[in-house]
């Protein structure tokens, strides 16, 4: 079951994942399903009492009370106090995706509700991440009465106590982690913070407000504040905690699957105008999936804040206004094709200064050089590159070295560093930048286990490389050494059609914490491959397998991003004719109306 297999062109040692065979067979006769189906759950770990509630999950039995978080009753009764004394209410949001969908959802609660409540968002650039003094001042003198943050303020000390001492009340609704102490505020609402005993810690911002969203509805409701008014439909609101829990890359287990499932159904409705607009002008004529939130809805949202206007993507997603909503759609069409091309510059000139390796650094710019690919936390830092892409380019990094990332944008006059990070599986970098910032190290910083951002001093950044590495450095070396890899399980091509990918769709919503199935697809042969793409970067080929039974088929197939790589040149190797087996995903490739399986080509056993 877990032999070890053949080399791969890429030079893993290849392994089945084990499971429990009994338990499959006991999934296999009490649900009626394949054996392919049955074998997956195994692997996956679900108790039979949670297999139905995992290949069909509900809200309904999923949603917890969300008054067992820590204050969120101080939080409730405050917001309905509000309310009812006509109180001016500003939600103020960070400028991803989680903060647009959490300030949207919330705005469009109290739309819904007749509450009136305004929008804003910090300028990325000019303001940066989270509450600051002068923003929270001058919505005060402005006269805001309330201030709801979401998405950030866990540790804004000083702007919540600058914001207290003339009298702003603020509320803050988060998930980033937090250190013992609390914010001054009225409430801290936060599964994530160290004494809180909620066993819901992987919700993004946008889960966390929808609870909130929850509690206050259900209080509103037993005082009778709906007599006169529909009360709002809060399921309506699930396609932005779907779209905020998956590109926040939160584990899509649990009350999060229940979310995205039940917020892709609600996407396929087409009920939110802004969201309704950004998939039209996607191209978006598919059923929407889990990838599509990720890929083709997020970077369109993020795109307003990071090259563009913070407020965009929460201004889109909270409009009623068609003509407003077409306006940014187009917008932010075109700043995420200036985000892409800004982000090819700045991912180019980050890998050249890393493969260069160590240089010495001046003493006009300390920061200057002295990081490579060799460390065990990768450091890129230079002076103009802009901060809107440099959370992509982290990521891009992390894929590329497979170690933790920072990617630090130094301002123009050379004062102070804008850092994104992204970790690697097994590494808690948000826990490592809270440690960097009591040891002193930070002007600020925060996040969760794989992302987080800081600010820094530039003359601070060598000695905070030393501080990441002497932390980290033998369990990142531990988990890069290990060339082991899995795949779920090995098929023949004959097993392989459309019948078992659409049985296969029930294991969806796929993402962390429910990755899409490896398969290794046995013994088959090249018929053709060809360059494709309008870089010609990717390769296409058909696989065909013969079969004693008689079965003989093909399946067409795709590497990504191969061209000029072990596995591309061996693809395209017209000489290459003798069997293997192909390790990859799959998936229904539909054109023109027409079905078929196809194989994302990961790696190849010879």
């Amino acid at each position: 079951m877990n032999s070890a297999q053949k080399p791969s062109i890429l030079g893993r040692n290849w392994h089945q994942k084990t499971f429990d065979e009994r338990h499959a067979l006991a999934i296999l006769q009490r649900f009626e399903i394949s054996e392919v189906l049955s074998n997956l759950l195994s692997a996956r770990e679900i108790s039979l009492g949670e297999i139905e509630n995992f290949l069909e999950p509900k809200i309904k039995t999923s949603l917890p009370d969300p008054f067992e978080l820590n204050d969120m009753d101080k939080a409730v009764a405050h917001v309905i106090e509000a309310i009812h004394a006509r109180k001016k209410i500003t939600i103020f949001a960070d400028y991803d995706v989680d903060g647009a969908t959490s300030s949207a959802l919330l705005k469009r609660f109290f739309r819904e509700a007749g509450v009136n409540a305004d929008i804003y968002i910090p300028d990325r650039v000019l303001e940066g991440y989270g509450p600051n003094s002068q923003a929270l001042l001058n919505l005060k003198k402005s006269g805001t009465d309330l201030v709801i943050t979401l998405d950030c303020g866990t540790v804004a000390f000083k702007p919540l106590e600058d914001a207290a001492a003339v009298g702003l009340d603020i509320i803050v609704i988060d998930h980033h982690l937090g250190v013992l102490e609390k914010p001054q505020s009225i409430a801290v609402i936060n599964p994530n913070l160290l004494d809180e005993k909620f066993p819901h810690k992987n919700l993004c911002a946008a889960g966390v407000t929808f609870l909130f969203v929850v509690a206050i509805n259900k209080k509103l409701r037993e005082e009778n504040f709906y007599a006169q008014k529909k009360e709002p439909n809060l399921l309506n609101l699930l396609d932005l905690v779907a779209l905020g829990t998956v590109c926040d890359v939160m584990s899509l287990t649990g009350l999060n699957r229940a979310f995205v499932a039940a917020g892709l159904k609600i996407l396929k409705q087409r009920k939110n105008l802004g969201l309704r607009e950004i998939c039209d002008l996607a191209g978006l004529d598919e059923e929407p999936s889990a990838y599509h939130l990720g890929f083709v809805i997020g970077p369109r949202i993020n795109a307003g804040g990071r090259v563009g206007k913070s407020d965009l993507g929460a201004t889109i997603l909270s409009s009623e206004d068609e003509e407003e909503v077409k306006a940014i759609a187009q917008q932010l069409e075109t700043f995420n094709k200036q985000r892409k091309e800004i982000e090819v510059q700045v991912l180019e000139e980050a890998v050249k200064s890393l493969e260069s390796g160590p240089l010495t650094r001046s003493a006009t710019e300390p920061w200057a050089g002295g990081f490579s690919k060799n460390d065990p936390i990768i450091f890129a830092v230079a002076k103009n590159w802009h901060q809107g892409v440099i959370g992509i380019v982290a990521s891009r990094l992390k894929d590329l070295y497979n170690k933790p990332v920072a990617v630090i944008a130094i301002d123009d006059e050379g004062k102070k560093g804008k850092a994104s990070c992204r970790s690697i599986s097994g590494i808690d970098f948000g826990g490592e930048i809270l440690k960097a910032r009591l040891e002193g190290l930070l002007i600020e910083g925060g996040g969760h286990a794989m992302a987080g951002g800081f600010s820094v001093a530039p003359e601070k950044i060598s000695e905070l490389h030393q501080f990441f590495c002497k932390n980290l450095a033998q369990k990142v070396e531990e988990i890069s050494a290990q060339k082991n890899a899995e795949f779920d399980i090995a098929l023949d091509l004959a097993q392989v059609n459309l019948d078992l990918l659409k049985e296969l769709a029930k294991l969806e919503p796929f993402g962390v914490g429910n990755m899409r199935p490896k398969f290794l697809l046995r013994n088959v042969t090249k018929v053709k491959a060809n360059l494709v793409g309008q870089t010609a970067e990717h390769i296409s080929c058909i696989f065909s397998a013969k079969s004693a039974l008689g079965f003989n088929g093909q399946i067409q197939a795709i590497a990504f991003r191969s061209n000029k790589t072990p596995l591309g040149e061996m693809l395209l190797d017209p000489k290459f004719t003798k069997p293997i087996s192909l390790i990859g995903t799959l998936n229904i490739n539909a054109w023109m109306g027409v079905e078929k399986v196809q194989m994302i080509i990961e790696d190849v056993l010879i």
